[in-house]
């Protein structure tokens, strides 16, 4: 158990004249705005209806495509702001799963309108049409049916399924029966729900994720194989591996002129004898996988797709052997963690498994910074903190990936693990926070802390370091430094810890019921915490602690702290972002111009000499001016701008040419990472032109159409000057 910290002073709760005062001169009419980026957003389910692909997505509702998936365009005009777990359509209207029940749209996607009545404000995780009525699974309470589109729903948990979690649903026609996933059983009705069988068959314990029904064939995915039925999902066979990793889900199933697919992380796998063998079709290039959940996986026409966390969508033109990822048209939902960091007027962020990104520029732009090798481990870690410890070193702390360290202002990176823990086969200890105290570098991590002399090279155990110890935060006044540690083994002294000899050893100080998940000093003698349901200042440089938080909401914590100019205290959590002019006195909420909830939820905090920024989870990196909060900074460039300007030639994915072979058409793609003057030629092997473009493009990606009907089957070669620099690739074409 944790105990109570030592001495407790509650905050005073009635705002003093002065405060007000200053609360009141703050710009009414100022806002934040979001930038744009860093790149990403979480693909949840998709669906084919009629011409288009719809992308159910993690805050950001609904997106469609009409190429594909090449290109995105939001489809969620009202429900902008929704998570979409799920999809179904009858003739009349698209349906969609959400975070707060079931939307549906008459007009493919433009418009929609709430469906939900009986279950508004349920999470609907599966929906299937079957028998005359639409079947929602819900998140915690069951299966709903409706039979009049969505306008009314009644209870279809027959007095079995009140209290379930609904993974899956599928309908087989033929025997009018519904199969729901939950609780980790298939339950069985052929009644509309009215009552229920739970099948303690092969399938019991497993969690089955997607279904396919073809005829009265069903299979039914569970981790890395399936299960089938040939009689309509009446039983179910025994486990059929599909492979033999135990860690890896099956996204889903298609099914397209006798094969079935599923995909997987690793790539696709094709059967010919429905379900019973299968044959493996691992990714040569272009997929990612790293930390990340994998969601979904769908085939429309010859072109296969798999939704992911942050990386939104990947594609696949030639059965899942090659893969480039799609994200053009997705508004940016990256998740931020509290390493939101400014280094003079650069601001660089860690991602939710996408690596490191900066700007220059104000949000404008943003671009990775350092590492653009897409398969390594940094690139597709969950990165939890970042360092600027002396000019031109970076530090990066990953969660179980271990820590990262750049020499040169993170071009490139090197994996650091001496003196740190290695915790098992493939994985580090999680990152969780650092800090500078005087000569020494201070690291937080799942296995307690540890400090560094040499700008992190190598490592040394603090007397706080253990299996069973987790410091979440870290912060430091020169040689005095505090941590928030969770400390499992006896006398279970969990809360704050106090270093005097810049993070050699600590002590208890005091003991708090919520775990500290961040921390910030103002340089003098002030430190401040943020919990998960409360805040906390001390005074004193860490010797004791009281409650802050007048003006925030009661049981809402910090996700992020943030000290400006000494005075200046900002504290993010899943309310927005609150301000204090008073050192932590009294508070006020500055989160004008946010998505409403959930979107607003703040986990980082950083500022410039201009702006404050604000990572928030699901939602990228936002800005505010500090002249709005009448806070003046000077200007610092520490930097060199050309740092976040990438050598193009290690770009894997510049240039390239789809479809290869070709027979009508062909599109050339490529990628600037600034605007510039572009000239593309087409030759053959013997050195003709067959085709030559000119023109200014702008940052992004471009994709140009060529018509090679009249091409004499061959080799060609596609050549790429992008400002004088020269690439090249080749493609084939066949009558």
């Amino acid at each position: 158990m944790k105990k109570l910290y030592y001495s407790y002073f509650p905050s005073c709760k009635i705002l003093p004249l002065f405060y007000l005062l200053i609360v009141s001169c703050l710009n009414t009419n100022a806002q934040w705005t979001k930038t744009q980026g860093p790149p990403g957003i979480n693909v949840n389910a998709f669906y084919n209806k009629d011409n288009f692909l719809f992308a159910g997505t993690s805050s950001k509702g609904v997106f469609r495509s009409q190429d594909k998936g090449a290109s995105w365009h939001p489809a969620n005009v009202t429900i902008q702001n929704a998570t979409v777990f799920s999809f179904a359509s009858d003739s009349s209207y698209l349906y969609a799963g959400t975070s707060k029940g079931v939307y549906r749209s008459p007009d493919e996607g433009l418009t929609w309108q709430p469906a939900n009545s009986g279950i508004q404000n349920q999470s609907v995780s599966a929906m299937i049409m079957g028998g005359g009525y639409l079947f929602a699974g819900t998140v915690g309470s069951g299966v709903y049916k409706s039979d009049d589109h969505g306008n009314s729903w009644s209870d279809a948990n027959g007095g079995a399924l009140n209290s379930s979690y609904i993974v899956s649903m599928c309908y087989v026609t033929g025997l009018n029966l519904l199969i729901v996933e939950g609780d980790n059983y298939l339950f069985k009705s052929t009644n509309a729900g009215n009552t229920w069988f739970v099948d303690q068959g092969n399938t019991a314990f497993f969690v089955i994720k997607h279904f396919l029904v073809i005829g009265d064939t069903v299979l039914a995915s569970a981790r890395n194989g399936v299960f089938h039925s040939y009689n309509g999902g009446a039983t179910f066979s025994k486990f059929l591996p599909v492979e033999t990793d135990d860690y890896t889900d099956l996204l889903g199933f298609s099914f397209s002129n006798g094969v079935i697919y599923t995909g997987d992380k690793t790539g696709m796998f094709s059967s010919r004898d429905y379900g019973v063998n299968w044959t493996s079709i691992p990714a040569i290039s272009g997929l990612r996988s790293g930390t990340r959940f994998n969601n979904y996986f769908i085939q429309t026409g010859n072109i296969f797709l798999m939704g992911m966390d942050e990386l939104g969508v990947f594609r696949s033109l030639d059965t899942g052997k090659t893969w480039k990822q799609s994200l053009q048209g997705f508004t940016s939902a990256s998740s931020i963690d509290n390493n939101l960091l400014a280094i003079g007027d650069t601001i660089i962020t860690g991602t939710h498994s996408d690596g490191i990104y900066g700007t220059i520029n104000k949000g404008n732009q943003w671009r990775k910074f350092g590492t653009r090798n897409n398969r390594d481990t940094l690139s597709n870690a969950i990165v939890r903190a970042i360092l600027y410890p002396s000019p031109g070193i970076l530090l990066a702390g990953t969660g179980g990936d271990g820590l990262y360290r750049s020499s040169n202002y993170g071009k490139t990176w090197t994996h650091i693990t001496e003196g740190l823990p290695y915790i098992q086969a493939g994985n580090y200890e999680a990152d969780e926070a650092m800090a500078i105290s005087s000569s020494n570098i201070l690291l937080a991590t799942s296995n307690g802390i540890f400090y560094s002399k040499d700008t992190g090279l190598t490592w040394k155990a603090s007397n706080l370091t253990g299996d069973r110890i987790s410091a979440f935060s870290i912060a430091a006044n020169s040689d005095i430094a505090v941590a928030g540690v969770v400390e499992g083994v006896s006398p279970f002294q969990s809360g704050f810890y106090r270093s005097t000899n810049k993070g050699v050893t600590w002590t208890f100080v005091a003991g708090i019921l919520d775990d500290v998940v961040s921390l910030a000093s103002d340089g003098i003698d002030h430190f401040y915490g943020g919990a998960f349901f409360s805040n906390w200042r001390s005074g004193n440089n860490g010797i004791s602690w009281q409650s802050i938080g007048n003006g925030i909401p009661d049981n809402t914590g910090g996700y992020s702290v943030k000290v400006v100019d000494v005075n200046n205290v900002f504290i993010g959590n899943d309310k927005g972002i609150y301000f204090s002019a008073d050192q932590g006195n009294n508070f006020t909420n500055i989160s004008q111009g946010f998505d409403p909830a959930p979107n607003n939820t703040v986990q980082g905090i950083a500022a410039n000499s201009e702006y404050l920024y604000a990572g928030l989870y699901l939602n990228g990196v936002w800005k505010r001016p500090l002249s709005d909060l009448g806070i003046t900074l000077s200007p610092q460039k520490v930097i060199p701008n050309n740092i976040l300007k990438p050598d193009l030639k290690d770009e894997e994915d510049l240039l390239f040419v789809y479809p290869n072979p070709a027979t009508t058409q062909a599109a050339i793609q490529y990628k600037l990472y600034a605007a510039g003057e572009i000239q593309l030629i087409i030759k053959d092997q013997t050195g003709r032109t067959f085709k030559q473009i000119n023109e200014t493009a702008s940052e992004g990606i471009h994709v140009k159409k060529i018509n090679v009907q009249q091409f004499l089957p061959g080799i060609y070669f596609v050549q790429l000057s992008i400002n004088g620099r020269q690439y090249e690739t080749k493609f084939a074409v066949t009558k």
